[in-house]
This record gives structure tokens, sequence and C-alpha cells, in this order.
């Protein structure tokens, strides 16, 4: 994916459930790696005195982001192993207040999709707990990875209403 942040991520026996593969709830806590990760990452933006603030600090320090939505498509098993998988985060799509983050988990090679997913992060005032609109060097830094659309093979939106054969 063009502008991911990739990155290895070692699977704990913990995510292992009843039936020897890790569980979907794994999945989202991968998830939620990749956004800190993502967020904790340098920015690009340079400061007046040559730093480089994280993406996050760009948010300001009287802001926070919150989990508005999200989706995830299991593409295949994940069995436990030693070697780690890769997760790929960009961002899918900007707004007012929130953008939508994408994520592949897969072999470090891409040879394998494990599943891929979508999260929705809203912008939150700390002291209103109130949407505020994204600050601009915040945006900047977010259109910095920005990407395509996330690679689901069927939207929710699709099966809604439908009958499966």
């Amino acid at each position: 994916m063009p502008n991911a942040f990739r990155f290895p991520l070692q699977l704990r026996f913990s995510d292992i459930d009843s039936y020897a593969h890790v569980n979907n709830v794994a999945f989202l806590s991968y998830l939620e790696t990749a956004r800190v990760r993502l967020h904790e990452s340098p920015s690009g933006i340079s400061t007046n005195d040559g730093g480089q603030p994280s993406v996050r600090e760009l948010a300001g320090a009287e802001n926070f982001t919150l989990v508005g939505r999200q989706e995830i498509e299991y593409l295949a098993p994940l069995l436990f192993r030693p070697e780690p998988v890769y997760v790929s985060v960009w961002v899918a799509g900007i707004g007012r207040s929130s953008f939508e983050l994408g994520y592949v988990v897969s072999e470090e090679d891409e040879s394998k999709t494990f599943a891929v997913g979508a999260t929705t992060m809203v912008l939150v005032n700390r002291d209103s707990g109130r949407s505020v609109a994204l600050p601009g060097q915040y945006r900047a830094a977010l259109e910095r990875r920005r990407g395509p659309e996330v690679p689901f093979r069927r939207r929710a939106s699709q099966c809604v209403g439908k009958e499966t054969t």
C-alpha cells in the first residue's frame, strides 16, 4: 500500500483460541497497535526549531481521538507461529473532524493476507467531549499517509437485505 506505515507484529500465545488460530478479537488489538504506532511515528512536518513532532502531537494536547466505527474482514486463518505477521496502516479518508484508517494484516512478503480492516477515528476536545475540526498540521500529517480505500471483498452494505446462495 502506498504511504502505509508497515511493521512486524509478534503473535502471542494468548491470541490463540480453542480452534487453534488467532481469535477475531485479537485482530482488533492488532489494529489498535497499528493506530498507536502510526500516531507515535514522526509526522514529517518540521517545527520552527527543526524538530519533528509525532502525528499525535499535531492533534493538540487539548484533543484526543476516539474510535467511531470499526470494520474487519477475515480472509484466512492465522495459526500461531514464531515469525511475526506484518501490519500495514494508512489513511483511507479524511473528513472535517474524522478520518478513516485502513489496515492489512499479512505475511512479510504479502503473499497471504489474513485480514483487512478500517477504523473511523474522531477528533474530540477533552473538555467539551465534542468533535472538533482537524487542525491544519494534523490534517497535513494524515495526508502524508494517504492511500487507497480499504480493499474489502464485500462491504456490509452489499449484503444487507440480500439472500446468500
